[in-house]
């Protein structure tokens, strides 16, 4: 029988005690010895929010509980710390598995040669979700709010693949030592645009970042942002810190 391999999973909680139970009881449903493979690392970014949950069905379970809340980068940072897995995965805590995914994104990574990848996202209706995307502009941030505006998926290769700019870091996974190469996400984005810098240095060191449409994973999106002036203006932050970057002003050169 074929070895499974060792992968951490890193969740981070900003109240997200009923979506992170249902996100790991489908991850102990649709996907075979879970004991044995995956090592499960939360943070609980409000220090005491989240139970303790049950380590048994997992090879480990470790909570973090911040003293203080700490940014979507350095929380993921915080955690890669504690992994001694060969491959470490960034989840939301809103995604939810339908069928086994995790064998067949490392057979993808391996066969392609890639850095990164990312499974589909799609909402409870089986729309595709914008969880990948070209280089972002200034332009495009604005044009995203306006009336109308609507994501078109890219099409596929002929093996299921896309390779865009950018995924999302709401679904990632990747060799440990990858995210250890580029030294994980800066810290210094709060919350917006961490996943674009990371990815955007990644293909700079010239990586290859894909996303295989033949894995789907359900998300219940929240767009915090179009709704909170708080969260609106971290995203403001974070876009001018990186378009402000040399990191940006290389990657556009590629």
């Amino acid at each position: 029988m074929k070895e499974l391999s060792l992968i951490t999973l890193s969740i981070v909680s900003h109240g997200d005690a009923e979506r992170i139970t249902r996100l790991l009881a489908s991850i102990q449903a649709h996907e075979p010895d879970t004991r044995a493979r995956f090592h499960v690392i939360l943070t609980d970014n409000l220090k005491d929010d989240l139970p303790d949950f049950d380590p048994a069905p997992w090879a480990s379970l470790k909570i973090l509980r911040n003293e203080r809340q700490l940014g979507f980068a350095e929380n993921h940072n915080r955690a890669f710390e504690q992994a001694r897995s060969e491959y470490f995965s960034i989840l939301n805590p809103d995604l939810v598995l339908e069928r086994p995914i995790f064998e067949r994104l490392l057979g993808s990574l391996q066969t392609h040669q890639a850095d990164l990848i990312a499974p589909q996202i799609v909402d409870e209706t089986g729309t595709v979700q914008d969880s990948y995307r070209p280089l972002p502009t200034p332009f495009e941030l604005i044009r995203r709010r306006l009336p109308g505006y609507t994501f078109k998926p890219y099409l596929p290769d002929s093996n299921g693949m896309i390779r865009p700019d950018w995924i999302a870091g709401m679904f990632w996974l990747m060799r440990s030592e990858t995210y250890r190469q580029l030294g994980g996400m800066d810290r210094r984005f709060r919350l917006y645009l961490e996943d674009v810098d990371f990815c955007s240095r990644a293909r700079l060191q010239g990586m290859k970042l894909l996303v295989d449409t033949q894995v789907q994973v359900r998300h219940d999106a929240r767009r915090a942002s179009r709704r909170s002036p708080y969260f609106l203006f971290l995203h403001l932050q974070s876009a001018l810190r990186f378009f402000s970057s040399p990191v940006y002003r290389q990657i556009r050169k590629i």
